[in-house]
């Protein structure tokens, strides 16, 4: 774990009001303690955020060097252009044969038994959400789906201006914007991937908590585009077993995909209570399947009292609590892939 980046996370989300002092002041005083950041400290500053219920608080340090800018002048897709087409195909078939080795190697996920509940939506579109655990769980994401076409979500600072980058891009990323602007071209390139039958995945967590067991509170955005695009709700969650043998020795994870049944918008319901309606039923879906694969209920440690700034932001998000993921797309999608 790196020592400087973790300390840079850490006054980031702090001077923006996410952590109070007090927690800052923990976690630096503990990498003073053990001469570095630790995996000790990480599990520490996980158990942190769940107390004071700051769920979607970054949990990994990222770099945003060498981003693409969704604002608007950002370019989704050439679909008129021949050598684009044949070079998505190309490249969506070399991340299909990445996510089926890499979820074995990677997280120990060679077969998904859940898989028999898409059966009904092969030929169908629909959104997917899950948990999101590790800088290369795209990978189990991308296994669940099987054969089937898949698009993931993801945060701008993830679709790198490289040759790795633009192969992520043509095969399967597609970035969330950060203006107005980009949010037509978003709205645009997510009702393309729709119309072909594709199946669309958000990390509706929005942060990366490596390894947490606990299905966190969803952002809204998954399920307001669910509801735009008259698509069905997935939920996914990424478990993990105890590592034995070569996995425990190389400090491998052992992943176990669970998928839910498909979950519909009752169409009887006014529209923003609809959206909310299919946000609480995936959200109950997912507990239970944390409940039954691990047979203890979902529990989250006893909430700390919010002081100063944390609090501040506490408030200002119950006040904006009714918003739409138009108004600030970014926010409310709350979604990322890997980061460096």
């Amino acid at each position: 774990m790196n020592t400087k980046n973790y300390k840079r996370l850490f006054a980031e989300v702090y001077e923006k009001g996410e952590i109070d002092k007090e927690l800052y002041d923990l976690l630096l005083g503990e990498i003073e303690v053990d001469g570095k950041m630790t995996k000790r400290i990480y599990k520490l500053y996980l158990e942190e955020l769940e107390r004071r219920r700051a769920f979607d608080v970054d949990g990994t340090p990222f770099d945003t060097r060498n981003s693409a800018k969704t604002d608007g002048t950002y370019v989704y897709m050439r679909p008129k252009r021949p050598f684009w087409h044949f070079w998505h195909a190309v490249s969506a078939t070399l991340f299909k044969f990445i996510g089926w080795f890499g979820s074995g190697v990677g997280y120990g996920v060679w077969r998904i038994k859940d898989r028999k509940k898409l059966k009904k939506l092969k030929r169908k579109p629909f959104i997917t959400v899950s948990n999101h655990v590790g800088y290369i769980d795209a990978v189990l994401t991308r296994r669940a789906m099987g054969c089937k076409k898949q698009y993931i979500v993801a945060a701008p600072h993830n679709c790198k201006n490289t040759f790795g980058g633009r192969v992520l891009k043509s095969a399967t990323m597609i970035p969330l914007p950060i203006t107005l602007s980009g949010t037509k071209l978003f709205n645009e390139r997510l009702e393309y991937v729709r119309d072909r039958n594709a199946a669309i995945h958000f990390y509706a967590e929005k942060a990366m908590w490596v390894r947490y067991r606990k299905p966190r509170p969803y952002k809204d955005g998954a399920f307001v585009y669910a509801d735009k695009l008259d698509v069905p709700v997935v939920p996914m969650l990424y478990c993990f077993k105890r590592a034995r043998g070569l996995r425990r020795l190389f400090g491998l994870a052992k992943a176990v995909v669970r998928i839910a049944d498909p979950i519909f918008a009752d169409k009887s319901l006014p529209m923003r209570e609809r959206r909310a309606d299919l946000a609480e039923r995936s959200a109950k879906a997912v507990r239970e399947l944390y409940e039954d694969f691990y047979g203890i209920p979902l529990e989250y440690l006893p909430e700390r009292e919010k002081i100063g700034a944390a609090a501040e932001r506490t408030n200002d998000a119950e006040a904006a609590a009714d918003g739409t993921a138009d108004a600030d797309v970014a926010e409310n999608v709350g979604t990322e892939i890997t980061r460096d």
